[in-house]
């Protein structure tokens, strides 16, 4: 056996009868013939291989694999009966020869390509097989992104649509992802969003492309979603203009909406050629533009708005001022303002310059003018007034001011003076003051002014205005600071003659009378039993002296003592009463001795009022019950009582109570209790209330 190469032998006898020579019978000669196949490794269709089993191999399997591109230099391997490889020629076809009786199976393979089917299996039996037929299933190219998905932006509201393109083998499949999440359905290779909202913004998506060769992510794309735009509106329409022939005329629009905005102004309705901003200035006007209508068409992405229409007038030329009507004379009353009016013609604008005796006044620049507040002096003045446009100046007569005399007020104080007789050092004692304007013009009083310390005024704030013929009222108070006789004025400043107004005040300090009295001066609460609280006992603290009294700190001593109404600090003005009310209650038998002590600023302080009472020990008392049982079959009883007849009952066993009876030691010294029982089953089911039994304790 060489590599390379298969050499097969065949012995085959022939036999040669009847041969004749000449006519003459031969003899049988036996041949043996030696036959040699040799077999080049490589050779299309050839088997490359073969194994030999014993038995004759003379047979051949044969077939095709198509298309071409996977056919032609196909390798095929040979197992079973026999174990060889073949490769397919240009045409795709094989052919295993020399091969004995016997079971194979055939499994094609190249590089890119699958097979259908993927191997064959058949059974040599005395004849060469042919019609082994594959078929080649082209290459799969794993998919890639030819273009990834791009960036949207748009308007909260709309829809947004992201596209990819992949290559690689058919078919693809696509999952769009949002933040890296699938979306469920977005399986194409375009996918457009729901309705967006400024949420969505800044959201990525990306598309997973898959085959049965592999995978690929695309870049992800970003979506940006602008809040929706405003369609615009107007918010100041153009307004009318009025110019002189040969001047300019300026409209202007203010528009809200969504920016960027643009604007088309019109004339007539007419489009005007590179009228495009929120103002317009037309060129030189003529009086045939006068009645011509200016408006202006702004839109965005969100639509269009027109404005309302403005009219231009359009007038002659400018016609110099003349006086319509002069000024006139005025007559006012000192204190009061004059007011001068011209009616003056011609092409407005007009400019007016108001001139007081031949000067001009500053800032008199309208048609009228109104004086300051006049004085006698101004009597006699005159007023006129210059009138000017672009064609001329024209001066109006003069008008002559009148100012006369003013009435004026007089006061009158009520009364006259002020004795406030004996005061408390450091309390007040006040008294009313009557102003009366008895003149013919207001009172202004601008000052009110104590010449002592010790007195001062209120009820009223600066200045204090009274009409003629009315009058007002003011307090006036006296707090000495020391015991003595003080004196002293009230001076009023007011635009009344004879002003500064004198009123005379004088008062006594005395000193300050400090004392309380308490009454009782003792309490004694006599025997309480501890656990008990005692009766109250009022004590009533009086201020029986001439001056406040500041009572500080209250507090009670003695074991068993309370003490409310109490509450510091307290001010008792002289004759006024403070109520406290004190109880005992013992603790332990036994007498107990306590106070309540009155700290103030009265003399004396601390006062006291001494306590007494003695703790009496209780006497123990218990209410033995009985009862008669359930007819029922019950888990036991329980016991209820109440300090009121027939309602508001409380359990007081802690436990059922097996028995017929119960004893209830936590009663209280004269108190009466209502007591009744309920039977409970083995359920928890409870019955009715028994019937009630009162028991008085002592």
């Amino acid at each position: 056996m060489r590599v390379g190469q298969v050499e097969a032998r065949e012995r085959t006898e022939v036999s040669l009868r009847n041969v004749r020579n000449g006519g003459r019978h031969g003899t049988w000669l036996a041949v043996l013939a030696m036959a040699v196949v040799v077999l080049l490794s490589g050779c299309s269709g050839m088997v490359s291989s073969a194994n030999s089993t014993g038995n004759p191999t003379s047979f051949s399997i044969a077939g095709t694999i198509s298309p071409l591109a996977g056919g032609s230099g196909a390798t095929l391997t040979l197992s079973g009966a026999a174990s060889a490889t073949a490769t397919a020629d240009s045409a795709g076809n094989y052919t295993f020869t020399g091969l004995a009786n016997g079971t194979y199976t055939i499994v094609p393979s190249h590089a890119g390509f699958t097979f259908t089917p993927s191997s064959q299996s058949m059974t040599v039996n005395g004849a060469n097989v042919a019609g082994m037929n594959f078929t080649a299933n082209g290459a799969t190219v794993a998919p890639t992104i030819t273009t990834p998905p791009a960036n949207q932006t748009v308007a909260a509201g709309q829809t947004a649509t992201f596209t990819v393109v992949a290559g690689g083998t058919a078919p693809l499949s696509y999952q769009w992802q949002k933040n890296g999440a699938n979306i469920t359905g977005a399986t194409s290779a375009s996918y457009t969003t729901p309705i967006t909202t400024t949420a969505d913004s800044g959201s990525a998506f990306a598309v997973v492309v898959t085959n049965t060769a592999g995978t690929v992510t695309s870049a992800a794309a970003t979506l940006t979603v602008t809040a929706a735009a405003v369609a615009p509106t107007i918010t100041t329409q153009p307004a009318n203009q009025t110019v002189t022939a040969g001047q300019t005329a300026t409209f202007t629009v203010v528009a809200a909406g969504t920016a960027p905005l643009t604007y088309q102004w019109q004339k007539n309705g007419a489009n005007l050629t590179g009228a495009t901003s929120a103002s317009y200035t037309t060129p030189a006007t003529t009086t045939a533009d006068s009645g011509s209508t200016f408006r202006v068409v702004v839109a965005n992405t969100a639509g269009t708005v027109t404005s309302a229409a403005a009219t231009l007038t359009v007038t002659a030329a400018a016609v110099a001022p003349t006086i319509t009507t002069p000024p006139a004379n005025q007559t006012v009353t000192a204190g009061q303002t004059a007011t001068f009016t011209v009616v003056a013609g011609g092409t407005a604008p007009l400019s007016y310059q108001w001139q007081k005796s031949g000067v001009n006044i500053a800032g008199a620049t309208s048609a009228s003018y109104t004086t300051q507040v006049t004085t006698t002096t101004d009597s006699g003045s005159t007023f006129d007034v210059v009138v000017t446009n672009t064609a001329g100046t024209v001066t109006s007569a003069a008008a002559t001011l009148t100012v006369n005399a003013a009435p004026t007020p007089a006061i009158q104080v009520n009364p006259t003076s002020i004795n406030f007789g004996n005061d408390v050092v450091g309390t007040n004692l006040s008294q009313a003051l009557i102003i009366r304007n008895t003149g013919t013009a207001a009172l202004t009083i601008t000052q009110v002014n104590p010449t002592v310390s010790v007195f001062s005024v209120s009820g009223f704030s600066l200045p204090l205005n009274v009409a003629a013929g009315q009058q007002t009222t003011i307090t006036v108070a006296f707090r000495p600071t020391t015991a003595g006789a003080v004196s002293g004025n009230l001076s009023m400043v007011s635009n009344a003659p004879g002003s500064p107004t004198s009123i005379g005040l004088s008062g006594t300090g005395v000193a300050a009378t400090l004392t309380l009295n308490m009454t009782p001066t003792s309490l004694s609460f006599g025997n309480v039993t501890t656990g008990t609280s005692s009766a109250s006992e009022n004590v009533t603290i009086t201020n029986t002296g001439n001056a406040n009294i500041t009572i500080s700190q209250i507090s009670v001593s003695g074991t068993g003592y309370s003490l409310t109404g109490g509450s510091t600090p307290v001010t008792l003005t002289p004759s006024q009463n403070l109520i406290l009310v004190a109880q005992f209650s013992p603790l332990a038998a036994g007498s107990v001795s306590g106070s309540i002590s009155i700290v103030s600023n009265a003399s004396g302080s601390p006062a006291s009022v001494t306590l007494s009472g003695t703790g009496v020990a209780p006497v123990q008392h218990s209410v033995t019950l009985s009862w008669n049982g359930s007819t029922s079959v019950v888990s036991g009883y329980n016991v209820y009582r109440s300090t009121v007849s027939g309602s508001s009952y409380v359990k007081v066993n802690t436990s059922l109570d097996s028995g017929l009876g119960f004893t209830d030691t936590t009663v209280q010294s004269g108190t009466t209790y209502y007591y009744v029982t309920t039977a409970v089953d083995a359920s928890n089911n409870e019955s009715a209330f028994s019937n009630e039994v009162p028991a008085v304790i002592p």
